[in-house]
């Protein structure tokens, strides 16, 4: 069964969700960076650009978000979602002419893809506002249900009862592929929930001046009760009594029966040092992963795609070399799937499978990759295996990847390798001070580690360190070495 096991501290906050004891899933969201994805805001057109069909429109983050004039049917429920795919539609989507849109005007717009790099964020004019089981278009008459949901019976009672909603005119709705079982009085509550929430987000779009935010998505704990909590989850475990409490709360207006699966947890030992996640989260960042025979995949990530190597390392096999080739691409294929979900690539992805002469050895290779894949959120697109064993993929990108997030380019190799950022390493420190602290000796702690980790130290966890300083009766010293790598942090 699946465990979600949710950390919080004042810092960070990390959910790992877990399926018979493996880490399938980790994501973080950290204190002062800011969550876009899902945002809805009033902004003013900046710029028109005929040449390709695109706005530039001032949001008021810092960086003008790009707008398609032109935006296909269904891509926004798609693009935020993910899972959700449009099945039936009641009309034609409208389109934007171009004549019409002219800088300075004022649009409501969602951000779909966060800003990346040196990128705005992607904005449409699709709103779309995801509940647990339905999506509300407010600018989209398109009434349809997740392609996930593959059961005849149970894709004729969801239209059926997505008929009897009467919807609005002007309004379309999308049945989610967890709202599958879920009572049709459920479902109608839902829907209106939404509909209010869709009022309070226009009469806030008219008292506002431009360009500012409107709406602004769940932060991370609720984002993953709404999207993954069902009758799959064993338990969630959380280890704050406020956010247990909040999260409870959120439950508790989707479906009671749902709260009783949400537990606070209250062990002394840390709940990702009981769980064994600590280490766990270590290993997502390995360039190589070892399989059960021995052999191995390599993961490189580059400007353009991600690179991804299988390879026979120790496993030799006892049979001809097809053979081989063809077991450890069976061993590998659904460890690539949890790997790219786990570390949360997206863009352009090239896996390198071993070379296989027969067709129904590269089509079973396909097949159970593809399979691997069919729980994914993210939207993908498998092309079929090449005869040389090459398979070219792509996975959609909503939010900033778990490596972007943790690290950056490394300043002793001209940018030719990564480090940790200091956030990342300052964090780690702190969590094992608490637990130095809590030992009952030494009375004092020094910390020695690199100016931009001690800086980032003193300037955000000053509070903690005073609390942890009353709380065990020690001393925090923090110190500085240049010398050191910035990875490096060491205790006395």
């Amino acid at each position: 069964m699946k465990q979600i096991l949710i950390n919080v501290e004042p810092y960070e906050k990390r959910v790992a969700i877990t399926q018979r004891g493996e880490l399938e899933e980790f994501h973080i969201e950290r204190a002062g960076q800011p969550r876009l994805a899902g945002n809805i805001y009033k902004g003013v057109i900046e710029s028109v650009v005929p040449g390709i069909g695109a706005l530039f429109v001032n949001i008021g983050t810092g960086k003008n978000g790009f707008l398609y004039i032109y935006e296909r049917e269904g891509k926004t429920v798609q693009t935020l979602l993910d899972e959700e795919i449009v099945i039936e539609k009641r009309a034609e989507q409208k389109k934007s002419p171009l004549e019409r849109l002219k800088k300075g005007q004022e649009l409501l717009v969602q951000i779909v893809k966060e800003p990346i790099g040196t990128k705005g964020p992607l904005l449409t004019t699709d709103i779309s506002l995801p509940g647990k089981y339905l999506v509300l278009m407010p600018f989209n008459e398109t009434v349809g249900i997740s392609k996930r949901i593959a059961g005849r019976e149970d894709r004729s009672r969801l239209k059926e009862t997505l008929r009897k909603i009467d919807l609005p005119k002007g309004i379309g709705c999308i049945a989610r592929t967890q709202s599958v079982g879920v009572k049709p009085r459920q479902l109608r509550l839902e829907f209106r929930y939404l509909a209010n929430l869709w009022v309070r987000i226009q009469r806030r779009a008219e008292q506002q001046k431009a360009p500012t935010l409107i709406y602004e998505e769940y932060d991370l704990p609720l984002r993953i009760i709404r999207d993954y909590l069902d009758e799959n989850v064993e338990k969630i475990l959380v280890d704050s009594k406020d956010e247990y409490r909040k999260i409870s709360r959120f439950a508790s207006t989707i479906h009671l029966a749902l709260n009783r699966k949400i537990f606070y947890y209250k062990g002394k030992t840390p709940l990702y040092e009981r769980y064994g996640i600590e280490d766990r989260i270590e290993g997502i960042f390995h360039r190589k992963v070892f399989l059960k025979s021995g052999a191995s995949i390599i993961i490189e990530q580059t400007e353009g795609l991600v690179a991804i190597d299988v390879n026979t390392g120790k496993y030799k096999g006892k049979t001809k070399p097809e053979e081989t080739a063809f077991k450890t691409n069976m061993e590998a294929a659904p460890e690539i799937a949890r790997q790219v979900m786990l570390r949360d690539i997206g863009g352009i992805i090239v896996i390198d499978f071993i070379d296989m002469n027969e067709r129904t050895h590269r089509k079973q290779v396909y097949t159970t990759l593809e399979a691997a894949f069919k729980r994914d959120k993210a939207k993908i697109n498998i092309v079929t295996i090449s005869p040389i064993g090459l398979v070219e993929m792509t996975r959609q990108r909503v939010r900033k990847s778990l490596e972007s997030v943790s690290f950056r380019e490394c300043p002793y190799c001209n940018g030719m390798g990564r480090v940790k950022t200091p956030a990342t390493i300052a964090i780690a420190a702190v969590r094992k001070l608490q637990r130095l602290a809590r030992e009952r000796r030494p009375r004092e702690i020094i910390l020695t580690a690199h100016p931009d980790v001690a800086d980032y130290l003193t300037a955000s966890f000053r509070d903690m360190f005073h609390f942890l300083e009353r709380k065990f009766r020690k001393k925090i010293t923090i110190k500085t070495n240049s010398t050191l790598h910035v990875e490096d942090v060491y205790f006395e």
